[in-house]
């Protein structure tokens, strides 16, 4: 009897002992995640979310956000546009006409930019641009020019990210899509740190108020922007201190492709921008932040472009517990898509109209680039 109790007792022992050192494995686990080093400012009036509605499916992505109405495009049926309000009550569905009998669809991506449109896909390549009255596009690029990312500056003009044949890294650049389309890459911004190509990953985006192209590093803690002759005027820093890229790149030899070889620690998962401002999904959590808030919603720090300053921040919660994926700005509204929702924020009065940069801001500041060069 005495031996069964003590068999008891050490068993009971062991499996404390065990669930008592899962604990802390987790509880360190998530500790290491917490950066120290940087404190989040969060609002009193944080936005809040106005309006909710379940799209049914969840391969929708943001073309476009103008003039009160969203675009939603979706891969699998790239000749349909969806048409909401902000307010998520109306919806439209429209077809797409285009001038051409076919096109191979590997990877298109519709751009919505009243009063114009484009359908694109960087990996064949073409690029077909139509107006809004009439939904109708027709093809206007006439030279293969390669890309994998773009993003309109005007109605002949985009913004690019390619791989560049000459390094066979990434570069950001721009294609005029005038009578003969050209492209014009910078080799300067973006600055590669391990291979050029996953080191360099981020988010692309063209601010119309600013006339900038802003790209945003996945891996690390800086945003690039630039003007439209693709010169940097500001190399701005995000919250936390990750300035390095930390990646471990290997190789397929039998496909001569190069390939992440541990899961990379990112940064910024994704960023949109209105006005004067860049909205960054960032994927650190800060000083004395909620652990519990953070699993359960995303963070979205905002920064002022023209002061190269951190504004504050606020959370976008979670769905059924699906995560925020991609998201747009449109004046005073934050749209988010998360999981087969979509859902909109209201944002505080001072992006209520889309705001002018006063004459000397950090944008045409010399001094904002040389501290980084």
């Amino acid at each position: 009897m005495i031996r069964k109790k003590t068999y008891t007792v050490l068993l009971i022992c062991t499996i404390g002992s065990m669930s008592l050192v899962v604990l802390m494995f987790i509880l360190t686990k998530k500790e290491i995640q917490r950066d120290m080093s940087f404190k989040r400012g969060f609002l009193h009036d944080a936005p809040k979310k106005i309006h909710e509605l379940d799209l049914e499916y969840n391969n929708y992505y943001i073309a476009g956000a103008a003039d009160g109405q969203i675009y939603l495009g979706n891969p699998q049926s790239p000749l349909y546009l969806t048409v909401l309000d902000t307010a998520l009550q109306s919806k439209e569905v429209i077809h797409l006409t285009m001038d051409q009998d076919s096109l191979p669809l590997r990877s298109p991506q519709l751009r919505v930019t009243p009063p114009y449109f484009f359908l694109m896909d960087g990996t064949v390549p073409y690029v077909l641009r139509g107006r809004t009255k009439d939904w109708k596009a027709h093809s206007i690029l006439k030279n293969p020019l390669y890309f994998s990312n773009a993003q309109p500056m005007d109605s002949v003009t985009l913004a690019i990210r390619a791989i560049s044949n000459k390094t066979k890294e990434l570069v950001l650049g721009t294609i005029s899509l005038m009578d003969t389309a050209k492209a014009n890459l910078s080799y300067k911004l973006l600055e590669k740190q391990v291979d050029g190509i996953f080191d360099t990953d981020g988010t692309l985006q063209y601010n119309q108020q600013l006339r900038r192209l802003i790209y945003t590093y996945r891996y690390r803690n800086q945003y690039i922007v630039a003007n439209d002759s693709l010169q940097l005027q500001l190399l701005g820093n995000t919250l936390d201190t990750i300035s390095q890229a930390q990646i471990q790149v290997g190789t397929i030899a039998s496909k001569n492709q190069r390939k992440l070889a541990a899961p990379a620690l990112t940064v910024n998962n994704y960023s949109a921008t209105s006005g004067n401002y860049l909205f960054v999904n960032s994927k650190r959590l800060g000083k004395t932040e909620s652990l519990f808030l953070w699993e359960q919603s995303s963070v979205i720090d905002v920064y002022d472009l023209t002061e190269n300053s951190y504004q504050f921040s606020f959370y976008v919660a979670d769905i059924e517990t699906q995560k925020l994926t991609t998201f747009q700005v449109l004046n005073d509204k934050f749209i988010g898509l998360i999981g087969n929702h979509i859902v909109t924020y209201q944002l505080g009065d001072r992006f209520k109209e889309p705001q002018q940069p006063p004459a000397t801001t950090a944008l045409n500041s010399k001094k904002q680039v040389s501290e980084y060069r």
